[in-house]
């Protein structure tokens, strides 16, 4: 018997890569950064400065002494003959300090540049220019050591024969005096500096410790608490961050409360059609005669076209009121001539079963509107609703477009029994129905228009009734053409 053996998984199947989280760096180390980066790195430049300052500053005595040095010399060659051996006197070899371990180099050079007298291994200077009387510095090797070397120009013996005197020494001492000059510069740097971006951090994190406590106070709050948080004790800087965070839980607060709201109202409302529904089905369930199981059956489908008109009306409700993004409204340019010929010709076969006269009276000119197309259908759609169920048969409805002072309305009118005055304040209250009215309404039509007409900015008005008529309803609702609505 053979066994049917399982296809081998491709050797090219790799899980799928899982998503780096991205983790949030905290705000105290991005200011740490901000602060004590360019700090250190204007600490590092300051300590570059710093030693080209302490250099010049240990190269400035001794480069005094180095020229009165020089000016020496020439005063002793300008009273000998250079074609003759130079001795310097002894006052002269005293300042040069020929005697002690790091003397003072010279050497004194003809105009073609070969050494006359002195010590003849000084280097060439770098610039051979006959600069008169101009001194020039520059720094040397020689025998393994570093030499400070000045030359000049302009000296002449007693024979006016002209001369480039040269002296030179070791910058031992120099050394020495950059190095202390460095240390006494560098080192309360190296003391304060560190210390001061310790005491930053520490104050830095004493100046955020307000956030910490105003999370401390979101995480220790119940998840329904959408009370405004306190900033009595915030800084100034964070304020608007909680003025925002308030208006946020306030429309959370109230997006909740809408919820709660559409949720009991749903609760409540559905009850009556569900239990009808639910005593009509055990009654068709009882009977045995086939005429009252009929009857049963056609009350049931009555209730359960109601429930399903309360459920439709309720999300359309929730719809205009919900802020959420799934609900959004988009605005869009719409002709409301199109809209109401479209829907009063879905009506039409409704009206026909009632027994009314559905009419439509559109303007002559296009009334192009900036409006939601899903929420102004549902508008007309409940106007229309509205009218179709409290109009007795035998009546009339007519829907009318219109234009006028720089607004686009559309109004609905019919021959029912009307809403007296004392009722039209209420009348577009969730659930308000007027008392002593057997039309089989739920109480929302109205509502939904009211909402709507909000989000686009219109406005309801009742307007008297056409000429000839004593009871009925006349309601307009008016768009602006231009005007920005509410989204």
């Amino acid at each position: 018997m053979q066994h049917a053996t399982p296809p081998a998984e491709s050797s090219n199947t790799r899980p799928p890569p899982k998503s780096k989280r991205v983790v949030p760096r905290p705000l105290i180390h991005k200011i740490m950064i901000w602060i004590f980066g360019p700090l250190f790195l204007l600490w590092t430049i300051g300590i570059v400065i710093t030693y080209f300052i302490a250099q010049h500053i240990a190269n400035s005595p001794y480069d005094r002494t180095l020229r009165d040095h020089l000016d020496l010399l020439r005063v002793e060659i300008s009273q000998q003959d250079v074609r003759e051996p130079i001795h310097l006197s002894h006052g002269a070899q005293t300042i040069l300090r020929q005697e002690s371990p790091t003397p003072t180099l010279w050497q004194i050079r003809d105009a073609n540049g070969e050494p006359i007298a002195g010590n003849a291994n000084l280097p060439v200077p770098d610039s051979w220019s006959y600069d008169t009387d101009l001194v020039r510095y520059r720094d040397v090797a020689l025998d393994e050591q570093s030499l400070r070397l000045a030359y000049v120009w302009g000296g002449k013996d007693k024979n006016d024969t002209p001369f480039l005197a040269v002296a030179a020494e070791t910058n031992e001492h120099r050394a020495v005096l950059h190095r202390e000059i460095l240390i006494g510069m560098l080192t309360p740097q190296f003391i304060l500096v560190p210390l001061a971006a310790m005491l930053a951090g520490l104050g830095l994190t004493h100046g955020l410790e307000p956030l910490n406590l105003l999370q401390a106070r979101l995480r220790a709050r119940a998840p329904g608490d959408l009370s405004p948080v306190d900033q009595e004790q915030a800084p100034a800087e964070i304020v608007p961050l909680i003025d925002a965070m308030n208006g946020l839980l306030a429309r959370q607060a109230q997006f909740s409360a809408t919820q709660r709201q559409f949720v009991a109202n749903a609760a409540h409302q559905l009850k009556t059609p569900l239990a009808g529904i639910r005593t009509q089905a055990e009654l068709a369930l009882r009977e045995r005669d086939p005429k009252q199981t009929e009857a049963s059956l056609q009350q049931l489908v009555r209730g359960t076209d109601r429930a399903t008109r309360l459920v439709t009306q309720m999300l359309a409700l929730a719809r205009a009121e919900s802020s959420d993004a799934l609900y959004a409204p988009t605005k869009q340019t719409l002709d409301l001539n199109t809209l109401t010929e479209l829907h009063v010709g879905q009506r039409v076969p409704d009206a026909l079963k009632l027994g009314l006269d559905l009419g439509l009276e559109n303007s002559s000119k296009a009334i192009l509107l900036q409006a939601d197309p899903v929420l102004l259908d549902e508008l007309i759609n409940n106007l229309l609703d509205n009218a179709l169920i409290y109009t007795p048969a035998g009546g009339w409805i007519t829907m009318r477009t219109g234009q006028t002072q720089g607004k686009g309305w559309l109004e609905i009118e019919d021959n029912g029994p009307g809403i007296p005055a004392e009722h039209q304040a209420r009348i577009f209250d969730r659930f308000y129905r007027i008392m002593g009215n057997q039309a089989d309404g739920s109480g929302l039509g109205l509502a939904i228009v009211r909402e709507i007409a909000d989000i686009h900015g219109a406005s309801i008005d009742f307007m008297p009734l056409s000429s000839g008529q004593e009871s009925g309803l006349r309601l307009r609702v008016s768009f602006p053409l231009s005007l920005p609505w509410r989204a």
